[in-house]
């Protein structure tokens, strides 16, 4: 059963804070709405289950939020990302097949580039939303407003990546040999951030943010979350996705 706080105006549910670390925040908002819903993930737990791909290089490329989603749909969970992506996805197909969004993905990737991202990292991107897709998981292309998140609240938390930078009005960030994060405006990159909307009132959104800086539990305007959303775009990571049991 739903726990949550209800009102006329406010709706709050009880998602419990974990904090992350160096670029986990996936992990830990997953470990987040997992626990919410009775499944005691942790961070490790879910590193471990969740695929991580390597390049021919040896490099890390990390997890798509495209396996993440995944992730919840081998858990018993059905899953409905929602995008407001115009890179990799395209407005024209909001209301085709699944069948036929799988065929659209597969002919898009060899049209798709980016400027931080290399091949490899890529094709990890659409295997993503690709394995969502034959899990039997949900892609909706929705005109995101209040209203639109408001009604997705009203079913349970929800797990959303945006840009940090947009979300916290943060300088951007560059990473040294040591790994050492450190505030850099000139020469360092925008970064999108995984968080749980976990409660609404009239004019706020609750979050959940797992962010060892900014972090916490707060309450945010609907325009600093939405927009913070749409400029995921930066890295097309531009989404939101919803659980149900």
């Amino acid at each position: 059963m739903l726990k949550f706080l209800l009102n006329m105006k406010t709706k709050l549910y009880d998602v419990p804070l974990i904090k992350q670390g160096l670029q986990n925040c996936v992990q830990a908002s997953a470990a987040q709405i997992l626990n919410f819903y009775g499944i005691n993930k942790s961070i490790k737990d879910i590193q471990k289950e969740v695929p991580v791909y390597i390049s021919k290089n040896g490099k890390p490329l990390g997890t798509s939020l495209g396996h993440i989603a995944a992730y919840f749909a081998t858990l018993g969970f059905s899953v409905t990302l929602h995008t407001v992506d115009v890179e990799i996805f395209d407005q024209s197909w909001g209301k085709i097949s699944q069948k036929k969004l799988i065929e659209n993905l597969k002919k898009r990737r060899p049209f798709v580039k980016h400027a931080r991202y290399d091949n490899d990292a890529l094709d990890v991107i659409f295997d993503g939303y690709l394995s969502l897709l034959k899990l039997g998981g949900n892609i909706k292309l929705p005109l995101l407003n209040k209203k639109y998140i408001e009604n997705l609240l009203a079913n349970g938390p929800v797990y959303a990546v945006v840009s940090y930078n947009f979300l916290n009005s943060s300088p951007k960030f560059s990473l040294d040999k040591h790994n050492k994060l450190t505030e850099d405006s000139i020469k360092g990159e925008p970064a999108t951030h995984a968080i749980v909307l976990a409660g609404l009132n009239e004019d706020k959104f609750l979050i959940v943010d797992p962010d060892e800086i900014y972090g916490g539990k707060r309450w945010i305007s609907s325009e600093r979350l939405i927009g913070s959303i749409y400029l995921a775009e930066t890295d097309f990571d531009c989404l939101l996705i919803t659980l149900r049991k």
